[in-house]
């Protein structure tokens, strides 16, 4: 993600794609579909970025915030419905690539040290890149091997907080979860700890992941008066009003700094109506916006969050080196950049981790799908 800091032969089909898509559990379509744009914003402050474009504003990096909260809501609803083997599933869904990706950005590391810029073949840091561990270098700040890895370290430890609670009591572990949350960052604070690591869990950010499961709880009142919303006239074209106000002030906020407020406040908020807005309107509305592309690229977002830097970074010095050339060429080197960086994304994510993810799942869950 951005600064702070989810083969075998042949594809599928689009018969069986669109099979796929009405298999999907409710409420998935649209956010898949804030996934993808979600990942798409991030994408887009790379390639106009300081050391990309360098154009103004560079907005995007608040993409980050939409994931933290749909992740945040997934796991409560997922819980909800199915708490069985619920760090395995987690473990299925986020290791296998990024272990992988890891592992290939250390080896060019290894090999050839000048094509990264910011990444050392350090023997400890891929260990702790690995395992999750935040760990601050010279070179890199608290960034893992795989840069983008820095937000899985904080989804691990959401997982972490979760998973106990789920031990404790399965009805209540959003909400115990949530206290959890608070408790760590209070202690963390009180304790005066200045170790980095241990600080990094300390950052407020984590209280976006509080945001989505506040949306669960939200999302399943709604369900209960779902009759009422239905009879008023005005409800979906506030959702879609306030909607549509959340995702222009999300972007808008981040090209005035924030407005010096923190960043869970500046961004975690709009993020928050976003996705809890986005839900309603499918859930009480079936209202989405149908796309097989949005769909399919939704699906890939975890994979195109955590290779494009590479992709854009690698083809600006390389292949699009000094080509683009006033604001036509411009727009054309990022419609590109955006574009190749997503078919690549798609691509490793139907020949490797789907096929990966469907045999870990058979192999340790005895089935082929699972949230």
């Amino acid at each position: 993600m951005s600064t702070l800091p989810t083969f075998p032969a042949n594809p599928e089909l689009p018969a069986e794609k669109e099979v796929a898509r009405q298999a999907a559990p409710a409420l998935l379509v649209n956010l898949n579909t804030l996934r993808a744009v979600a990942a798409l914003a991030v994408v887009y402050s790379h390639i106009t970025s300081e050391a990309g474009l360098n154009l103004q504003p560079s907005i995007g990096t608040r993409g980050v915030d939409i994931f933290f909260v749909i992740s945040g809501f997934i796991i409560a609803y997922i819980s909800s419905r199915n708490a069985d083997h619920f760090f395995a599933r987690r473990l299925i869904r986020i290791v296998p690539f990024y272990w992988a990706a890891t592992l290939v950005v250390f080896c060019v590391a290894l090999v050839a040290p000048r094509v990264l810029r910011s990444t050392q073949p350090d023997v400890v840091q891929l260990l702790c890149s690995l395992l999750f561990i935040p760990r601050e270098t010279t070179y890199a700040g608290m960034f893992p091997t795989l840069v983008l890895g820095w937000s899985l370290n904080y989804e691990m430890y959401f997982y972490i907080l979760f998973g106990l609670s789920l031990l404790i009591s399965r009805r209540l572990a959003p909400i115990l979860c949530c206290v959890a949350i608070t408790a760590v960052l209070w202690l963390i604070d009180a304790s005066g700890s200045q170790n980095p690591s241990v600080q990094f869990y300390a950052r407020p950010i984590v209280f976006e992941f509080v945001f989505g499961i506040v949306a669960f709880y939200l999302v399943r009142a709604a369900d209960r008066h779902r009759d009422a919303l239905l009879g008023a006239p005005m409800a979906k074209p506030v959702l879609l009003l306030v909607l549509g106000a959340a995702l222009t002030a999300i972007f808008y906020i981040e090209a005035e700094q924030g407005f010096g407020l923190a960043r869970q406040l500046s961004a975690g908020i709009p993020a928050f109506f976003i996705v809890f807005c986005a839900i309603l309107l499918e859930r009480i509305y079936r209202l989405t916006i149908d796309s097989r592309v949005l769909f399919l690229l939704g699906e890939a977002s975890y994979i195109l969050y955590l290779i494009h830097p590479y992709v854009v970074f690698g083809l600006l010095r390389t292949a699009l080196r000094g080509v683009q050339g006033g604001p036509a060429g411009t727009v054309a080197v990022i419609v590109v950049l955006m574009v190749v960086s997503s078919a690549i994304a798609i691509a490793i994510h139907v020949y490797f981790e789907r096929p990966v993810m469907r045999f870990l799942r058979q192999r340790f869950l005895g089935r082929s799908r699972s949230a």
